[in-house]
């Protein structure tokens, strides 16, 4: 027994040592790598380089390369490819069925055009010396992927079916977050396909980078092959891809969202994300957002935001402890730039905005007119010693506070800002700005039915407008510490009528008793 497992084991020895011996004399060589050079080259359309060629027969009989680039210049650098078949390819000389295993690959976008050079004869391969003849699968272990000045570098797993490709695994790590995509790339000339992204956390603003740098590599390339010179155009080496978004935390700037979800159709000229929704201040966002990637970034917005927590954004904008509540409304906005930030201060459209059940520090709207009309020294006097007051920390409550705002390059401007609340109602209209967070409002208060009855004698007399006092008021500074005035002029016209009304009415009832319900109280 022991004799025939010697004899066994001395059989496989020397059988391996044969297929070694015959792999390296079949699989390698200078003729053997340049057949499998110009059979690659057919394949991918491109010219390719071999460095180092070699074999191995175990696991299985492997093709083994090194320093293959492809490309002119070299835009695939692979530092080993390993091309496994079975040994009845060693035996024909054909390689089928192959797995393909790429290590410490280089990628550099725009991809070359990878289209075949043409579609061979059948029989124009009986005389080399390999001839490829399918391959199954591909799979890079550390691909690194370059976008301009950015880096992807990951896992991926591919398999070629029809004119295709079939991603059964890709993940992808960039500056601390990691992706993981499937789908199907349908065609690669143009490069086309569907494919599904999730991820626990992404940067938003480094993937709208990294794609404009791609379209921006891509433009020169599709441009050097214009249909005048017998190439290609952009469109048809680049086309269209869709990637439906599952994204847990995203980040753009400053700002954080969550639960991002939508479709994501990517081509040369655009990133089109339709629709598009995300958590955002503890509210939703459900819209629209179309990102133009080639020259100077520009973007457009249209969507409905519910739920938002005030306080939340407007500590984001630069304003803290300002304003407080529910917000919900509409936006439509174009402008330029990838961050949230610059965009806003770019950016031009309409946007309709409702408040609820909020708070906005330091306005001061009552105690403004109640000082103003104390004491009995006149309206004038009366408005004159409100604005010399000291500020106060109170903040005015409304039920509701809303507006129509027309939005230019960073400043913020309406004609129906609406504020109701239990005790006072203001409207007015007036301008943000974005750069410093300034206000100026013009227009006018009115005090509850209530509270005007006790805002004093003359007040009330002279400023009130259907049984409520109303003055015309300006508010203006930062939102973080605005200042409500009186507007003296205005108080005084509206006094001067009111009391013109008065005499007018007590004269008619003097001279004239029955004309006298004529006139309102």
């Amino acid at each position: 027994m022991k004799r025939l497992l010697i004899i066994a084991g001395v059989l496989i020895l020397l059988v391996g040592i044969a297929l070694t011996v015959l792999a390296r004399t079949l699989l390698t060589g200078e003729n053997v790598r340049s057949a499998v050079a110009s059979q690659v080259s057919a394949a991918l359309g491109q010219p390719v380089t071999i460095g180092g060629l070699g074999a191995s027969v175990y696991p299985r009989v492997t093709m083994d390369l090194s320093d293959v680039t492809i490309g002119e210049p070299a835009r695939i650098e692979i530092k080993s490819m390993h091309l496994g078949t079975g040994l009845r390819g060693l035996i024909s000389r054909r390689i089928e069925n192959a797995t393909v295993r790429v290590s410490g690959a280089r990628i550099t976008l725009p991809l070359p055009d990878l289209a075949p050079a043409g579609t061979s004869d059948p029989g124009s391969g009986a005389g080399l010396p390999v001839r490829i003849v399918s391959v199954d699968e591909i799979v890079f272990d550390d691909v690194e992927i370059v976008s301009g000045e950015r880096t992807v570098r990951g896992e991926v797993e591919l398999a070629l079916e029809g004119d295709g490709v079939r991603i059964r695994r890709m993940d992808l790590a960039a500056d601390g977050g990691e992706v993981a995509i499937t789908g199907m790339l349908s065609s690669l000339a143009p490069i086309e396909g569907q494919l599904e992204a999730t991820a626990d956390a992404l940067d938003f603003d480094a993937l709208m980078a990294f794609l404009t740098d791609f379209t921006a590599s891509a433009a020169p390339a599709a441009e050097a092959k214009s249909p005048a010179a017998g190439g290609e155009s952009a469109a048809s080496l680049y086309g269209r891809i869709t990637v439906n978004l599952n994204v847990g935390r995203a980040r753009t700037g400053g700002l954080e969202l969550s639960d991002l979800k939508g479709q994501a159709v990517v081509t040369p000229a655009a990133a089109t994300f339709e629709p598009l929704g995300f958590g955002i201040f503890d509210g939703r966002y459900e819209g629209t957002m179309r990102l133009a990637l080639q020259g100077t970034p520009r973007f457009a917005w249209k969507a409905e935001v519910a739920g938002v927590d005030a306080a939340q954004l407007m500590a984001f904008a630069g304003s803290p402890d300002t304003v407080t509540g529910t917000l919900a409304g509409t936006v439509s906005l174009e402008g330029q730039g990838l961050h949230m930030e610059q965009a806003l201060r770019t950016a031009r459209g309409t946007a309709t905005v409702r408040i609820n059940d909020g708070t906005i520090a330091g306005l001061g709207l009552v105690r403004t007119i109640v000082v103003a009309g104390s004491g009995r020294g006149g309206i004038e006097e009366s408005a004159r010693r409100a604005a010399d007051q000291p500020d106060t920390p109170d903040a005015e409550q409304f039920s509701r506070l809303g507006a129509t705002w027309q939005i230019d390059r960073g400043v913020m401007a309406t004609q129906d800002l609406a504020m109701s609340s239990t005790d006072v109602d203001l409207h007015a209209a007036g301008t943000v700005r974005f750069a410093d967070m300034t206000a100026q409002f013009a227009g006018q208060v009115q005090l509850s039915e209530a509270l005007s009855k006790q805002a004093g004698t003359d007040l009330y007399r002279y400023a009130q407008e259907g049984g409520r006092v109303t003055l015309p008021v300006t508010v203006t500074g930062p939102i973080q510490d605005l200042a409500v005035t009186v507007d003296v002029t205005g108080a005084a016209r509206r006094a001067i009528r009111n009391r013109a009304i008065e005499e007018t009415k007590k004269a008619i009832e003097r001279n004239l008793p029955g004309l006298g319900g004529l006139f309102p109280k």
